[in-house]
């Protein structure tokens, strides 16, 4: 399991959907923002992104996806991606996660 470098984050790596990771404190919007960027136990760069649309999960690899800018919203892939979803989560449109850059969710980083 890869896990993120900095606690302060709110959900893990490999977590799907709304992260309100600090309720009691009337806190009702994920935190972190969306477009943040975090480089993971792995070495792997991933991305806090919110899905555009419905995102299906795929079970080894991830589901690959389009990262849009500058809003950080991801939708099923239509041209060039190269960003992951966590393997065997699937996205509805509005729920947030960490994206991962590369050629599949368990690849190699830099590949």
């Amino acid at each position: 399991m890869v896990y993120r470098t900095t606690p302060q984050l709110g959900q893990q790596l490999e977590d799907v959907g709304a992260n309100y990771w600090d309720a009691l404190a009337g806190i009702t919007v994920p935190s972190p923002k969306p477009g943040t960027r975090e480089i993971g136990s792995d070495g792997a760069e991933y991305f806090f992104v919110t899905a555009s649309a419905e995102v299906s999960g795929t079970s080894t690899t991830g589901t690959e996806v389009d990262l849009t800018y500058p809003g950080y919203t991801v939708a099923p892939k239509q041209g060039t991606g190269g960003y992951w979803t966590p393997p065997g989560k699937a996205l509805e449109e509005g729920q947030t996660c960490w994206v991962r850059k590369g050629a599949a969710w368990n690849a190699a980083p830099g590949s």
